[in-house]
C-alpha cells in the first residue's frame, strides 16, 4: 500500500471500492463522473481525506481527523504533495492489461 507523508507522519493511503463510494456520495458524483474529480476545490480535500481514512482502516490504525485537518495538512504542503496523492489514486485504479 503507497503511503504519503502528510500532517507530520508517514501514513497509508488508499482507494478501495468503499473509499470510492464514500467519495463519489462526498463530491455529489456518479462513478462514470470520477474523470471530474479535481474540477472543484473541495475535491481534493475529500479525496485526501477519504484516501487516508481507508488507508487507515486497511491498516487498522486510528483515524480521528475531519476533512478541516485534512485541508490543514495539505495547505502546508506544496503543491508536489498534490501530485502524490493523485498518483495513489490513479495506482488504486483497476488496471487493463495491454495498455
Amino acid at each position: 500500500m503507497k503511503k504519503v507523508n502528510i500532517g507530520g507522519q508517514e501514513r497509508p493511503i488508499r482507494f478501495s471500492y468503499l473509499c470510492l463510494k464514500e467519495i463519489c456520495e462526498m463530491c455529489n458524483l456518479k462513478l462514470s463522473e470520477l474523470n471530474q474529480l479535481g474540477t472543484e476545490i473541495n475535491h481534493i480535500g475529500i479525496l485526501t481525506f477519504c484516501g487516508l481514512k481507508h488507508g487507515a482502516r486497511k491498516e487498522d490504525l486510528k483515524f480521528n481527523y475531519k476533512i478541516k485537518d485534512i485541508e490543514n495538512w495539505l495547505d502546508d504542503e506544496n503543491f508536489t504533495k498534490l501530485n502524490e496523492i493523485f498518483e495513489a489514486f490513479q495506482l488504486d485504479q483497476p488496471q487493463i492489461e495491454g495498455k
